[in-house]
């Protein structure tokens, strides 16, 4: 697993959907658990470790949902979903959005260009760190 502080986050990149268990040492969280990481994207019956694509929460130490150091969010991406198309900018995006959200306590009303602009920024730097925008230079 890789770790990067990204400030008011970390970012967790995985080899594939279980990793995120390994990590915080828990078979289940925030009513996901390690024996459905394990199944497939649509057949949950056979396993390739691909059912989860991202993954944005809370730490589950966390019990107060503070979203605050030593135990910040995260935000989880499984590289066995990686496929080196646009596809992958799209689900970095997606879990910054989330990110945005959840740092915003679930309340983005009235604020819906900035939590945007937010999540952009974050794509942005995210896509840099796993080296994404190649296929776009």
């Amino acid at each position: 697993m890789k770790k990067i502080d990204m400030g008011k986050f970390v970012l967790l990149i995985g080899k594939d959907a279980t990793e995120i268990f390994d990590y915080y040492g828990v078979d289940q969280m925030h009513g996901l658990n390690r024996k459905d990481a394990q199944a497939e994207e649509v057949d949950k019956t056979k396993g390739n470790g691909i059912y989860i694509y991202g993954w944005t929460n809370y730490d589950p130490k966390d019990k107060k949902l503070t979203a605050k150091s030593p135990n910040k969010p995260f935000l989880f991406l499984n590289k066995k979903h990686f496929k080196g198309t646009y596809k992958d900018i799209t689900l970095v995006n997606h879990e910054a959005m989330h990110m945005v959200i959840l740092l915003n306590n679930w309340n983005i009303k009235d604020k819906e260009e900035e939590a945007i602009g937010q999540a952009e920024e974050w794509t942005n730097k995210i896509v840099k760190v796993l080296k994404l925008d190649k296929f776009i230079n």
